[in-house]
This record gives structure tokens, sequence and C-alpha cells, in this order.
């Protein structure tokens, strides 16, 4: 049988949040993507869970977790907030894998703070503003984003996840359930658009002044059919980072994990099993 799987409450830098964990052994901990939750991780971790302690927390604003509207809703906060959910679950040093904006966070906390960080995994991840979805400028728009902000539910999730999914029949009925679970309140329809707002702060500039410098090693994977991410960002990423790999995976989009999780998990194992120069 599959290793358990079970989900606990934690108080992380103040905010209740939810985490899947499980496992024994070397820590892994998976980092969802803007607009989702740790559901998006369900294929993955008891797979992993064989072999290694996981973790998958809600972040702040979303999910099962706490919609404080004084969160700082930015790439950089929650990497801030991540380093308090590794020191709050006695993780001196982890690795991560993060979807999309997870990966983005997980790319800011090995910036700020690498000796926190053994290696990571970018799936999916904008690494320049030539990435950022259309959604994201359109909601920057004050006046747009005050009017969108209270709309936000079922409906957008149902819109937006063709854009996310390359194979449709991966949008069930509960994936839909699962990613708008957040929307269903004001304060997570808050969180949500703070979060798009504020996801292009005037600190992303300096991260990327700093690619050249990171020291752990990132394994890069992009879905074939990615409509958010391209080849050539993802590559010049790769070039960039003094450690970097990519890795495309044909037959799925922007989210690798949910369309070809058996890939995916291959492609993560022989990269926590390889050498740290690749």
């Amino acid at each position: 049988m599959p290793p358990e799987i079970s989900a606990s409450r934690r108080r992380i830098a103040g905010v209740g949040t939810h985490v899947l964990s499980g496992g024994a052994g070397e820590p892994i901990v998976f980092l969802h993507g803007l607009g989702a939750s740790s559901f998006s991780w369900r294929h993955l971790l008891p797979e992993f869970a064989k072999t290694h302690s996981v973790y998958a927390p809600d972040f702040p604003g979303y999910g099962r977790s706490d919609k404080p509207r004084d969160f700082d809703y930015t790439f950089a906060g929650f990497a801030r907030w991540l380093s308090a959910f590794l020191k709050e679950l006695d993780l001196p040093r982890a690795a991560l894998v993060g979807n999309s904006m997870g990966g983005d966070v997980s790319l800011f906390l090995a910036l700020q703070s690498p000796e926190l960080v053994s290696r990571f995994v970018m799936i999916g991840s904008p690494v320049n503003q030539d990435n950022i979805p259309r959604l994201i400028w359109t909601m920057r728009r004050p006046f747009v984003g005050r009017i969108l902000e209270p709309l936000l539910g079922r409906w957008t999730v149902r819109l937006v996840a063709p854009t996310a999914f390359h194979d449709r029949s991966c949008i069930t009925e509960e994936v839909l359930d699962e990613y708008s679970l957040a929307l269903s309140t004001p304060e997570g329809r808050h969180a949500a658009a703070e979060n798009i707002r504020r996801c292009l702060s005037p600190e992303l500039a300096d991260y990327i002044a700093r690619y050249p410098k990171l020291e752990p090693p990132v394994l890069f994977i992009r879905g074939e059919h990615d409509r958010v991410v391209d080849d050539a960002s993802a590559e010049w990423f790769c070039r960039t980072v003094p450690k970097g790999r990519f890795l495309r995976i044909p037959d799925c989009g922007h989210v690798p994990q949910e369309e070809r999780p058996e890939a995916v998990a291959a492609a993560i194992r022989e990269f926590l099993a390889s050498p740290g120069k690749p």
C-alpha cells in the first residue's frame, strides 16, 4: 500500500496553514502555483513518500489556509513565509519542488537563503516579465482590478483551466471544486487579487539580476504545450544560473505534475540523485 498522506494545521508566521505530509527520509517540500493548492500534488506525494518526508502546504491565501488581508502577497513575501515554514517544521535544509508561482517562491528563497535549499525544481515557472499571463497585467490596472475582484469564482477557474491544462480530460469537476475553494469567500477573493496585483513587485528586477549568483542546483521542467512559459525563456534561465538543467516533457501543458505525473516523478528522482554540478 502507498504511504499515508495526512492533513494537519500549523501556525506559520502567524498564518493558520493547511499542510499535507507523509513518509520518512530526506525532506521535499512541494509548492503549488497561483490559483492552485496542495491538491495539485495529489499524484506525486504518495510516490515520493515511499522514500522521502514530503510536505505540501497551502500558501497563505490559498486552499484551506488562512487568507489574511495584511499578508505580503509577493514572491518575496511568500519566500519569507516559506523560511518560517521550514523553521517551524524543523527542516534546516530541504529540496523544493514548485509549480509556476511555487517555483518562483523556491527561487526567491534559494537566492535570499541558499543554506535552506539543497536543490530545487521549477515546473513551468515564469522567470522574466515576458512570461507573465495577461490576467495578471489586467488585474494590475487599479480600476479593472477593483471591479473584477468580487467577481472571482468558479467561473474564473473554469475559464483559466484550459490555459493550464493541455489535456482537457484532466479538468474534472473535482479539479474545478478544489481550485475554486479559495475563491468562495471575500477573504479568498481579496487574497487572490492581491497576489495577482503584487507578484510583479519592484523586487523582481533585483532578483533577476542575481540569477548568475544562484547557488543551489535547479531543474527547470517545461510542459511541451505550456502556454505560459516558452522554451526560450526556460533555456535562457538555465544558461544564466550556474547549475541549471532544462527538461521538456511532451504531451502536457503548464501543470505537468497533474497531466504526466509519472514522467515528472522520474525526472525529479533522477535530479535528486544526480551530483551537485549538472
